[in-house]
Order: C-alpha cells, then sequence, then structure tokens
C-alpha cells in the first residue's frame, strides 16, 4: 500500500483544519540566525490509495478512503550576508528541521463493510543549506519582494522549501503577503512511500525590536 498527500493551493482551505506559523530572526553585522516553526492539521485528505484488484479476479474491489494529517515542522539555521545593495540582501545559511508528522487512515468496503482504521507517526531530522533575503521594489524600500529557498536530506529522505512574495515596510514592521512550499520525499525509501507537499499563501506581519 502507498500513499501520496498533497495539499495544494486549490484545496488548501477545504480540507485545512487549524494551521500555525511562527518565525524569529536575529542580525548582528553580516550574520544572522532564524527560527521558523509550523503546525498544520489537515483533515479528510485523498489518501491516494488505489484500489485493490483480485488475483485472477475480472476487476478492483472498491473502497472509500480518507487520511487525516498533523504536521510540527521546526528549522534552524544560521547565514551571511554575501550580497547587499541598499534594502536588497542575500544570505546564504545552513541549518537543520525537524518533522514530526501523523498519519490517521480511514477506509472500508462499500457499505460500511470491515470498516479499518490506522495510524502511523514518524520523526526526521535533516540537514539543510539554501539562500534567502529579500530585493527591493521601490526606490525608497518600501516595497520589496521576500525570497528563500532551501534543500535538505536525512537518513531515508530528501526535503525542499521555497517562498516567494511581496512586502511593504512600515515603521513598526512588515506586513508581507507570499506562496510556500514544502516537500518531503520517502518514496521508494522505505517509509511506506510516503510523499508529502504542502503549498498555500501565507500572510504575515515582522515585528522589529
Amino acid at each position: 500500500m502507498s500513499a501520496d498527500l498533497h495539499s495544494t493551493i486549490g484545496d488548501y482551505f477545504s480540507k485545512l483544519s487549524f494551521a500555525f506559523f511562527l518565525a524569529t530572526e536575529a542580525r548582528k553585522s553580516e550574520w544572522s540566525v532564524f527560527a521558523d516553526y509550523i503546525y498544520l492539521k489537515l483533515a479528510e485528505q485523498d489518501s491516494g490509495v488505489k484500489p485493490v484488484f483480485r488475483p485472477g479476479g475480472t476487476g478492483a474491489i472498491p473502497f472509500d478512503a480518507s487520511m487525516d494529517l498533523k504536521a510540527d515542522i521546526l528549522t534552524l539555521g544560521g547565514g551571511y550576508t554575501v550580497w547587499r545593495q541598499g534594502a536588497s540582501y542575500l544570505d546564504v545559511f545552513v541549518g537543520t528541521r525537524y518533522l514530526h508528522i501523523t498519519n490517521s487512515l480511514d477506509f472500508g468496503l462499500p457499505g460500511g463493510v470491515r470498516q479499518r482504521d490506522a495510524s502511523a507517526s514518524m520523526n526526521k531530522w535533516d540537514v539543510i543549506g539554501g539562500i534567502r533575503g529579500q530585493f527591493a521594489l521601490s526606490e525608497d524600500g518600501r516595497w520589496f519582494m521576500p525570497y528563500y529557498l532551501d534543500l535538505g536530506a536525512g537518513s531515508n529522505n530528501t526535503t525542499w522549501q521555497a517562498l516567494v512574495g511581496a512586502g511593504y515596510r512600515y515603521g513598526w514592521g512588515d506586513v508581507t503577503l507570499s506562496v510556500r512550499n514544502l516537500s518531503y520525499d520517502f518514496t521508494g525509501r522505505g517509509d511506506s512511500g510516503l510523499d508529502a507537499r504542502f503549498t498555500g499563501f501565507a500572510l504575515g506581519a515582522t515585528f522589529k525590536f
């Protein structure tokens, strides 16, 4: 049995039960450290489980299946600014990402016959590296484009994350609207063939101290 779980922009709001995002950053000269935490709860995802074909039979046995998912994702990193021009800058960084994910699978034959429930969880640490920063979109630096890209790997998986958006800088801080994608690939690597991808919009405010 394999599962292929995706939450894309098209079904983001219909399947999202709860989400929480928190990010923090500290800078001194060209050096920086940052942390990013995501909690997601997605309900009644299409599990991607295919119908079972009977040996020697003429067709498949149909059944209904859905998957609920809870995920805690923590990213930690440290970076250095390698390019800066006005309000624009580019950081390179290295760090780690922790994933705790719990899947609950509900399935059964038509008419409620032989209902089954199954659940599984995993914990993963990955080493990551990438780039992050901002491009100024106006001469005064108030309008800007944040961007982020990382690639990582662990013992039995690969992962990547990307973000791009637009923001406006006020005196007290920044407001940004961005599109974010986070992917994990365990396919063929001994973790039940799980392939998870989370994509959606993020509206955020940054407070400066």
